[in-house]
C-alpha cells in the first residue's frame, strides 16, 4: 500500500484553532502510534471553509480525515468526505462543538479527544443537505455544494449518489428557520470569543421577541401541515450543550430527519413553558405529559422535508446564519459518513 493512504489529514480552522503548536505536536504523535505517516495540514480559509480542502484530501488517498475548529468548520469538511469511505474525526476548537458533544468527544481534553480520532470507536452517520429558496437576504457563506470540484462530483455520481447542487448547503448536528436563526445570526463572533455559551444567552433574549409565524411543512412530498411557530428546526442529533435533549428520537443513522416545530404564546410565560419542556426531555419526560399551554414542542419524522412561511425567516444551518427566506428544502444523504467516536 503507497505512503499516501496511510496519512492522516487535517483540516483546521486557524481563527478558531489555540494552541497550533500543542494540537501539531499530539496528533503527530497520535499519527506515530496509530502506524501513520506525518499529517497533512490545510488551513481553511474565509473562501473555502473545508470542503475543497477535503475533496482534496480524499483525491490524495488520506487514512484518516480529522476537522479542527467549530461546528461550522466541522460540517464543511463532512461535505467533502461523504461516501469516500474515509474515516473522519473530530476536534472541537468551536463554541458549541455539538455534533462532538453527540459523539461523545470531550471538547475540553484535547489529549482525549486526539485519541478518538486515532483509535475511537466509528459509527455511520448521515448528511443532511439544505436549500434555500425565495431568498431576501443572501448568505454571506459559501454553499458547500458549489465547493466540490468537478471530478468529485463525478465520483460521486459514479457511485450511485446523487450529488450536492451548488446552492446545497451541508449540516450534521441541526438547521433551522426562525427563532433559534435569529439568535445565531444575533450572536457576534467577537462575543462568542470572550463570552462563550454566554454570547448567545445575551442573543437568546434579543430574539425572544421573534414574531410567530405561519407555515407549510411537506414531508416526503406528500404529508403536509399547516403550523404556527416560532422555529421549524431539522434536527440529525438529540443533545445540545450542557446535556440539553432537545430532539430525543434523533439518531444520527437512522436516514430521517426529525421535524421539530417549536411555539411559544406571546410573553415571557410562553418561553418558560416551551423551555421548561424542553429541559424535561433530558430526564424522560415527553412534552405531550407537562401541564401548560403556552409553550408547544411537537416533532415529524421524514426523509425529505419542505417548508414555506409566510413571512420570511432567517435561517441556519449548525449555527451559521445563511440569509433570510421563504423557503426551505432539507433532503437527507444516508450513511454518507464514517466518524470516530468515544
Amino acid at each position: 500500500m503507497s505512503s499516501k493512504r496511510l496519512t492522516p489529514y487535517v483540516i483546521y480552522n486557524p481563527i478558531k484553532v489555540s494552541r497550533a503548536h500543542r494540537l501539531r505536536k499530539l496528533v503527530t504523535l497520535g499519527a506515530a502510534e496509530a502506524g501513520l505517516a506525518n499529517p497533512v495540514w490545510l488551513p481553511t480559509t474565509v473562501a473555502d471553509p473545508g470542503t475543497g480542502q477535503a475533496a482534496q484530501a480524499v483525491a490524495d488517498g488520506a487514512a484518516l480525515i480529522i476537522a479542527a475548529g467549530g461546528d461550522g468548520t466541522v460540517r464543511a469538511v463532512a461535505a467533502g468526505v461523504a461516501h469516500s469511505g474515509i474515516p473522519m474525526a473530530v476536534l472541537p476548537f468551536g463554541t458549541g462543538n455539538l455534533l462532538a458533544r453527540n459523539l461523545s468527544i470531550p471538547p475540553d481534553n484535547l489529549q482525549e479527544a486526539v485519541d478518538i480520532a486515532f483509535f475511537g470507536l466509528e459509527t455511520k452517520s448521515d448528511l443532511a443537505w439544505l436549500r434555500v429558496s425565495e431568498v431576501v437576504e443572501e448568505s454571506e457563506l459559501p454553499a458547500e455544494g458549489s465547493l466540490l470540484p468537478s471530478p468529485h462530483l463525478e465520483g460521486l455520481q459514479k457511485k450511485g449518489v446523487l450529488p450536492p447542487s451548488d446552492d446545497e448547503y451541508a449540516f450534521l448536528v441541526i438547521s433551522g428557520q426562525g427563532w433559534d436563526a435569529e439568535l445565531m445570526a444575533g450572536t457576534s463572533s467577537e462575543l462568542k470569543k470572550h463570552m462563550g455559551w454566554g454570547a448567545y444567552v445575551v442573543a437568546g433574549a434579543q430574539s425572544l421577541r421573534a414574531p410567530q409565524t405561519r407555515a407549510t411543512v411537506t414531508l416526503d412530498g406528500k404529508k403536509r401541515y399547516t403550523v404556527t411557530s416560532r422555529s421549524l428546526l431539522f434536527a440529525n442529533c438529540s443533545t445540545l450543550t450542557a446535556g440539553v435533549v432537545l430532539v430525543p428520537d434523533a439518531e444520527m443513522g437512522d436516514g430521517l430527519i426529525d421535524v421539530t416545530i417549536l411555539d411559544a404564546k406571546a410573553g415571557l410565560i410562553g418561553w418558560m413553558d416551551l423551555f421548561t419542556k424542553i429541559l424535561a426531555q433530558g430526564i424522560g419526560m415527553r412534552p405531550e405529559s407537562l401541564p401548560g399551554t403556552t409553550g408547544n414542542l411537537a416533532f415529524k419524522k421524514a426523509h425529505t422535508v419542505h417548508t414555506h412561511t409566510k413571512m420570511a425567516q432567517a435561517v441556519q444551518v449548525d449555527g451559521d446564519a445563511i440569509g433570510v427566506a421563504h423557503a426551505i428544502d432539507v433532503r437527507v444523504d444516508k450513511h454518507a459518513l464514517k466518524l470516530r467516536c468515544g
